[in-house]
Order: structure tokens, then C-alpha cells, then sequence
């Protein structure tokens, strides 16, 4: 059989097998990108890689894709003959692997495959360049230009939301190289400002409430410069002062800083009136953010409804942090609430956090292991490792 039909005009088809998709991948990092990024299609995923999926096809071939692992396999070119001696011409084959060399891409893709991605996977990675491939379709989150807006989303009071948010924000620059804006609305009693030892700026609440009022200087009046690369926007009104965000003011706030920053890291009040949805429904990541108790996972489940109704499943990512907290749910009743493993997890990194907070700088400076479980979801959102730049995903505007 000859190899380069392994993915032929899509009018070879058969009706029978247009919507059914299977993934074979041996990580679970791989798989939950995969969950995310082909959400609403017909999908299954299994444990395994490309020889896994050559035994399923000896007696299954009734599918529209397949997407499978060819990490660890010494000579994938032999492992893809066999692929085409089981495989139907008509379904459409993507691979994962470890390799990033643009000779070994270009090689696979003469032969005809639908798309090559290097891991480790992310759900971006999955909406980018696979899920047009296979289904046609680009997800709504990707649908216009501008800085990368992630929220963070406490589930209860006291789970760690807005020393997340500052953290993150300054590891994301960190290790992008990229400028990114700390984004609190919590226009009353917000802490982040607190938390870095610094003085609110001006203008934030009027240009939520009036656009009209908001021009390009709004943003040198209210930002805080944190440090060369991250800057600060929050505001500081009374607890009795009687606000009145607009829906327009939050979305030309957010088109505002979209254009001058890479990625807007939004501290999100919950729950979140109207007026904020714009936020949710322009965030490419929603992070749910909750401790291991039992009001945690009661308004984590609300919250990810609420999200999920409001800006799509896909978005949506389940953050459990201080994981082993002394008298805490153990994981397993955690995950068996949650109905999986939660996406991403920071165990409880000591009493150096809150001695972070009480001195007014970053935990970054002062507990160094949280660098290393921010990482993970920096790679997430970023598609980067701790030294990558992501050139082009800023110069794109992706």
C-alpha cells in the first residue's frame, strides 16, 4: 500500500465514519489537551501510541481521524507502514512526537498526513493547528487579534486566587519575554495591590463605567509598573460607593490593554455581575481556582456551569490549589466530586506564601518552589517551556 494515501480528498469518506475521532497518547498532559481542543466532537481517547492504535485497526476501522503518539518509537517510518497496511485511505491521521527538527515534519507531511505536533501538547496547540485540520473549524476563543486574556476565578474566599493571579502574571513574562497586564476588578477590597506593596492608579473605575471617558492615555494613568515587564491595573473605591460597570466599558478596558499587552492575567470577582461576562467570553483560559473543602468544590461545580454557559466548555480548567493542605479532602475524594483529576494542582507551599503577602513582594522571590508548579500552567497557556520565548505567538498576536 502506498503510504501517501493515508489521508486522501475528503470525498472519499465513508458517511459512516465522518464524526468519529480516536487518540492514542501515553501521557495525560497529552490527553486532557486533546479532551480540551476537540471538544464536541466525537471523541475517544485511549492509553497508548501508534501500535496501540495499528492493533485497534485490525479489526476497528470505522472512524473519521485518528490521532496517535509515536514518542519513544525508534523508527516511526516503519510503525507508519504498518499504520497504511490497516488503515482506510479515508481516514485522516495526525501524529505527536518528541521531535521539533522541521526536516522530520516536512518528511510526514509528504506523505500525505494531516498534521504533525510536538509535545508536550496544550490545548492551544490542539485549537491552532489540529482541530482546523481535522474538523474544519477554528473555536471562537481564537476568532480575533490582541493580547491572550487568562482569569482566575476563586471558588471561596481565602483560596489563594489573587496570589495565583500575581504570580502567574509575573511568571508568564518571565518566561516570555512578553509584556503582560495584572488586571483586578475588584474594584472594592481588591488585594493585589496590597499584595505587591504598591498604590493603586487612577482612572480604572471611570473607564469601566463611562468608555466614552477611557482614551489611549488611560492606560499611563492606570498602570502600576510591577517591574519592566508587567504592569498593574486595579482601582481602590469605598466599600459604600455605588458602582456602575457597563458591559461597554469592560469590553473597551480589555480592547484597550489587548493591544498594548501579550497577556492580560484578569483577577475576576465572583460571582461575576453581567457587565464582566465580556472577560469570560474573550479569555482563552478560565481558571477555577479552589482548596480541598467541601465549599470549594460545591461553588467550583457552580462556577464551571456558570463559565461554561457563559463562554464554552473548552475555556474551562479546574485549579486546586494548597493540594495536601493539612485537614483537607483527600484527592481521591476530590477527584471522585469533580468527576476527574483536576487540570492543574499547587500543593500547600508553606508559610512563606503568607509571609510573601505580609512583606508586599511577589511569593515568586520568596518561595522557590512555586516556579516550579507555576510552570506547568505557564506552558499551558504559552505553548512554551520555562526557556521559551514564543516569538512568533507574539508577533501573531496569538
Amino acid at each position: 500500500m502506498n503510504i501517501a494515501l493515508l489521508n486522501p480528498p475528503e470525498d472519499m469518506t465513508p458517511a459512516v465514519s465522518r464524526d468519529r475521532i480516536v487518540c492514542f497518547v501515553d501521557d495525560e498532559e497529552s490527553a486532557a489537551a486533546l479532551r480540551k481542543g476537540l471538544d464536541g466532537s466525537n471523541l475517544s481517547i485511549k492509553r497508548g501510541t501508534i501500535r496501540n492504535a495499528i492493533k485497534m485497526l485490525e479489526t476497528d476501522t470505522e472512524l473519521f481521524a485518528l490521532v496517535t503518539d509515536i514518542s519513544g518509537i525508534d523508527d516511526p517510518f516503519a510503525e507508519l507502514e504498518r499504520l497504511a497496511s490497516v488503515c482506510p485511505p479515508s481516514v485522516r491521521v495526525a501524529l505527536i512526537g518528541e521531535s521539533r527538527e522541521i526536516t522530520f515534519y516536512r518528511e510526514l507531511m509528504e506523505l500525505g498526513l494531516t498534521e504533525y505536533l510536538p509535545r508536550p501538547l496544550t490545548r492551544d496547540m490542539v485549537l491552532d493547528q489540529l482541530r482546523p485540520k481535522l474538523l474544519g473549524d477554528v473555536s471562537s476563543v481564537h476568532s480575533d487579534r490582541g493580547g491572550h486574556v487568562v482569569s482566575i476565578c476563586g471558588a471561596q474566599g481565602g483560596a489563594g486566587a489573587t496570589s495565583i493571579a500575581i504570580n502567574l502574571a509575573l511568571q508568564l513574562a518571565e518566561t516570555t519575554k512578553a509584556k503582560v497586564a495584572l488586571l483586578d476588578l475588584h474594584l472594592q477590597g481588591g488585594e493585589t495591590a496590597v499584595m505587591l506593596g504598591v498604590q493603586p492608579g487612577a482612572g480604572l473605575r471611570i473607564a469601566l463605567e463611562n468608555p466614552m471617558r477611557a482614551d489611549t492615555l488611560f492606560i499611563e494613568r492606570a498602570a502600576i509598573e510591577v517591574n519592566e515587564r508587567v504592569s498593574l491595573i486595579s482601582a481602590d473605591e469605598e466599600l459604600d460607593a455605588q458602582l456602575n460597570i457597563t458591559e461597554a466599558g469592560v469590553r473597551h478596558v480589555l480592547g484597550l490593554l489587548r493591544q498594548r499587552f501579550n497577556y492580560i492575567v484578569v483577577d475576576m470577582p465572583v460571582p461575576f455581575p453581567p457587565s464582566m461576562h465580556p472577560v469570560l467570553t474573550l479569555s482563552r483560559h478560565v481558571l477555577v481556582l479552589l482548596e480541598a473543602e467541601v465549599t470549594g468544590l460545591r461553588n467550583a461545580h457552580a462556577l464551571r456551569a456558570a463559565v461554561t454557559n457563559i463562554a464554552g466548555k473548552d475555556r474551562v480548567f479546574t485549579l486546586l490549589n494548597r493540594a495536601n493542605r493539612a485537614g483537607g479532602l483527600p484527592m481521591a475524594t476530590m477527584v471522585k466530586a469533580l468527576g476527574a483529576e483536576p487540570d492543574m494542582v499547587i500543593p500547600d507551599l508553606g508559610k512563606g506564601m503568607t509571609q510573601a503577602v505580609n512583606l508586599g513582594i511577589p511569593a515568586l522571590k520568596h518561595v522557590r518552589a512555586l516556579r516550579r508548579h507555576l510552570a506547568p500552567i505557564v506552558r499551558e497557556i504559552t505553548g512554551v517551556g520555562g526557556e521559551g520565548k514564543g516569538r512568533l505567538r507574539r508577533l501573531l498576536g496569538l
